[in-house]
């Protein structure tokens, strides 16, 4: 390739690093993004190599390759600087892991590859070049452990599904599971017959304070098609307590008349909650919320004064 062929790849990838964005706040469209940085400064520093090698003479040594790597770098770390300045995005050091394992790789692989004449790259071995592919593989692996293990939760979370949250203390729910003012005792942890209600319960302790509660973020996004929202909440206590239940969609604009909220009365004994999914779709004041894309059930209560407590079944659809 010739120069201008080099610097134009090279000036449009900076442009989609810095303009560039997740064309959604989904934990999967984030950790897609993210991971895209290790191809990126990839490419990046494969482009400076070759800007190199273009403007110097055939180099039987290292230097190039390093010098490639290192502005590489360089140019990571101001990119994640510049973020900071960025209304929607922030500077992350994982991020910057990421450039190194792109570029590292990236010019592993192309070392391994013999380029023209004999001793013309930098590894002049059998065994150097599958220790260099080697450690790239390591490299792309450990920079993409985080994306695989997001789809692996997407995975689990869906073959649950009608069941949003089982409460169970699973490793993808803990992931999605956010207590706030609050902790949740998982069903496997909660004594059994506690009520009569056929199913595990989940022990959710709140604490004093204006909103405290759990929220179930990103549950399986598509309700149509189902007629309602269930699940149980037990009380063992001596008197009602209040609690609120929102719901929300990707495009909910945090006003509290653009989402679904209501008041429930927790009676002691058994309380079975069933919200028709009509009255969801129909909650936001100015338009209907998108069922495709529903993104958050929070329970919580409001301005509480005193330890409390109840017992939570799994939230499904019916």
């Amino acid at each position: 390739m010739h120069a201008g062929a080099w610097i134009l790849l090279l000036v449009g990838l900076l442009l989609f690093l810095i303009l560039g964005d997740a064309p959604e706040r989904t934990r999967f469209w984030d950790a897609l993004f993210d991971a895209g940085h290790t191809p990126l400064f990839g490419l990046v520093a494969l482009s400076l190599l070759g800007l190199l090698r273009i403007r110097t003479r055939p180099d039987h040594g290292s230097r190039t390759w390093w010098t490639a790597f290192v502005v590489t770098l360089v140019v990571g770390a101001a990119t994640e600087c510049l973020q900071v300045f960025q209304a929607n995005r922030e500077a992350s050091i994982e991020d910057f892991l990421r450039d190194i394992a792109g570029a590292g790789a990236f010019l592993l692989l192309a070392a391994a590859v013999p380029w023209g004449a004999p001793g013309a790259g930098p590894i002049h071995t059998r065994r150097g070049r599958l220790s260099a592919v080697a450690v790239a593989l390591v490299l792309l692996a450990a920079a993409g452990a985080h994306l695989a293990m997001t789809a692996a939760l997407y995975a689990a979370r869906d073959r649950a599904f009608p069941t949003l949250f089982a409460l169970d203390g699973s490793w993808w729910e803990r992931r999605l599971v956010e207590a706030s003012g609050s902790t949740l005792t998982p069903a496997s942890m909660v004594p059994r017959g506690l009520a009569a209600t056929g199913e595990l319960l989940a022990r959710l302790d709140l604490e004093p304070g204006t909103y405290p509660g759990i929220a179930f973020d990103e549950p399986y996004p598509d309700w149509r098609g189902y007629r309602r929202l269930v699940f149980a909440v037990v009380s063992d206590l001596d008197r009602p307590l209040w609690l609120v239940l929102r719901v929300h969609d990707a495009a909910h604009d945090q006003r509290t008349a653009d989402r679904f909220n209501r008041s429930l009365v927790i009676h002691p004994g058994i309380n079975r909650v069933a919200i028709p999914i009509d009255e969801i779709r129909m909650a936001p004041d100015r338009r209907e919320m998108d069922l495709r894309r529903i993104r958050g059930v929070i329970l919580f209560a409001y301005r509480l004064v005193e330890p409390t407590h109840v017992y939570l079944g799994a939230l499904r659809l019916e």
